[in-house]
C-alpha cells in the first residue's frame, strides 16, 4: 500500500511539472504581493463608514415616510371631495324646493322644515371649508364654466349674465366649477357690410350735393 501511495504522488509531481518544449509560468511578483497586502481601515474609518450606512437609511426611511404620509393625505382628500360633491347636489335639490311657491299650511311647514336642512347642511359646509364661488364680474375660467352666450350692449364683453348652478370651492380646490351664462363679444362687420355702408354713405353724400 505504501509503494502505491508513492509511485501516485510522484506520478502527480511529473503531471504538474511543465512538460519539455513547453514554457514554463512564471508568477508575477508585484500580482502576487499586491494580493498578499490586504489594507485593513482603522477603527475611527470604520465608525465613519457606518455612520454614513446609518445616516442614509435613516433618510431612506424618513423619505419613504413621507411618500406614505403625503398618498394617505390625497387619498383621504379624494375620498372628502367625492362626499362633498355628493352633499352639494343634495344642497342643489334643497335649494330648488326652496324656491317653489307654495300656498298651503302643510306644504308651507314641510318647506320651513326643508329650509332648516338646508340651513344645517350649509353649516356643516362651512366647517369644512366649503364656500360658494362668486359669480360677479368677469368670465374666470379657473373657476366658472360657460354653457351659454347672450347678447348685452349694457355688459362688458366677457361678464357673467347669469348664473346657471353655482359653483363651490374648497380654499383653493374647485369642487365644482359655476356654471354661468356669459356676455358675447358684439360681432364684427363683415367686409361686405362695411362696403355697403360706405356705398350708402356715398350715395347720400351725393344726394346732398
Amino acid at each position: 500500500m505504501r509503494k502505491r501511495r508513492k509511485e501516485r504522488t510522484e506520478q502527480d509531481t511529473t503531471d504538474q511539472a511543465p512538460q519539455e518544449g513547453e514554457p514554463e509560468v512564471q508568477e508575477d511578483p508585484g500580482i502576487v504581493a499586491e494580493a498578499e497586502e490586504v489594507v485593513e481601515a482603522t477603527p475611527e474609518e470604520r465608525i465613519a463608514e457606518l455612520e454614513g450606512l446609518l445616516a442614509r437609511a435613516q433618510a431612506d426611511y424618513a423619505n419613504l415616510r413621507r411618500r406614505n404620509l403625503a398618498d394617505q393625505d390625497a387619498a383621504v382628500a379624494r375620498a372628502e371631495a367625492a362626499l362633498l360633491g355628493e352633499l352639494l347636489t343634495f344642497a342643489d335639490w334643497l335649494d330648488m324646493a326652496l324656491v317653489t311657491e307654495v300656498q298651503s299650511p302643510d306644504a308651507i311647514t314641510i318647506k320651513e322644515g326643508v329650509r332648516l336642512t338646508r340651513d344645517q347642511l350649509g353649516g356643516l359646509l362651512s366647517a369644512r371649508g366649503v364656500s360658494a364661488i362668486s359669480t360677479e364680474g368677469a368670465f374666470d375660467p379657473e373657476l366658472h364654466q360657460a354653457v351659454a352666450t347672450v347678447e348685452d350692449a349694457d355688459a362688458e364683453p366677457g361678464a357673467i349674465a347669469a348664473v346657471v348652478r353655482k359653483g363651490w370651492k374648497r380654499g383653493e380646490a374647485v369642487l365644482r366649477h359655476a356654471q354661468v351664462k356669459v356676455v358675447a363679444a358684439p360681432e364684427a362687420p363683415s367686409e361686405e357690410g362695411a362696403e355697403a355702408d360706405e356705398t350708402e354713405g356715398a350715395a347720400a353724400a351725393t344726394e346732398e350735393a
